[in-house]
């Protein structure tokens, strides 16, 4: 798309744009994924890795709410954004704006003057004017036939995505398979995050289910060897020693295995 086209917005613009489908979401306790990081950086156009910046500035100019919350199909609370009374008044403006236009649309062989609902329209798809915008960001004409395939594309790009997230969750798991992190390791992960375009966020949610897991996998193992120890009383000197032995090499709190015996010997 050249830069004197029509369709032709600001990051910020295709953002507003964007979460203008999307109305009343300050009433909702499960808000849905499409609020998300993820999601809106695949509908604007943005890498993952630079959208927070432009998040970021949008809510403190008052555009956008953000909120940590509940996310449909989530396990753990997100951050969402929806749009600000002040955010909902220029997106549709934008709106509005864009309803005005004809573009040009390669159709069936020929080329002709199209309004961007006459194009969603002619598509077997549904076609938000924030997918006709994203889609005409990486064509110098926007055309039907390619129009088509735009579920097709979302799902790769997704697919894509999740891998990705697999593999940095692969490696947060190394990383604390000992129970530790390394300083060395901690930067290891530090750029890979940045080069797969992992965002903050995300890294969070990830290393927090990754050390509940592992510390959910430790604890098992201790207790696992403390209710062997503590088959018939009270552990011995040598059984002391050797469950002091297993949870320094786990790595967990002395109040913790405290806590795991006493609950053993309750039972």
């Amino acid at each position: 798309m050249t830069p004197d086209s029509p369709l032709a917005l600001t990051t910020e613009e295709r953002i507003l744009l964007y979460l203008s489908d999307f109305r009343n979401m300050e009433e909702r306790f499960d808000l849905p994924p499409a609020l998300t990081q993820k999601s809106i950086a695949f509908a604007s156009g943005v890498q993952r890795k630079h959208l927070s910046r432009y998040l970021d500035e949008m809510v403190k100019e008052g555009y956008l709410t953000e909120t940590k919350a509940h996310i449909e199909g989530e396990r753990q609370r997100m951050l969402a954004y929806y749009l600000a009374p002040r955010g909902w008044e220029r997106g549709q403006g934008i709106k509005a704006r864009l309803a005005d236009l004809r573009v040009p649309v390669r159709a069936h062989g020929s080329v002709r003057e199209m309004s961007l609902e006459e194009i969603d329209r002619a598509t077997s798809v549904h076609l938000t004017f924030s997918d006709i915008v994203r889609e005409a960001m990486d064509v110098d004409m926007l055309d039907l036939e390619y129009l088509e395939g735009i579920d097709e594309r979302r799902k790769r790009a997704m697919d894509e995505r999740l891998r990705r997230l697999e593999d940095y969750t692969r490696a947060i798991m190394t990383a604390w398979k000992d129970g530790r992190v390394s300083a060395t390791e901690r930067l290891l992960i530090e750029q890979l995050r940045e080069h797969l375009g992992v965002s903050k966020e995300e890294h969070e949610r990830i290393e927090s289910q990754v050390m509940d897991d592992v510390l959910s996998t430790r604890e098992g193992v201790y207790r696992a060897v403390a209710e062997e120890a503590l088959e018939n009383g009270p552990v011995s000197e040598e059984e002391r020693e050797l469950l002091e032995a297993l949870r320094r090499k786990l790595g967990i709190p002395l109040g913790e295995c405290q806590r795991i015996e006493t609950e053993i010997a309750k039972a």
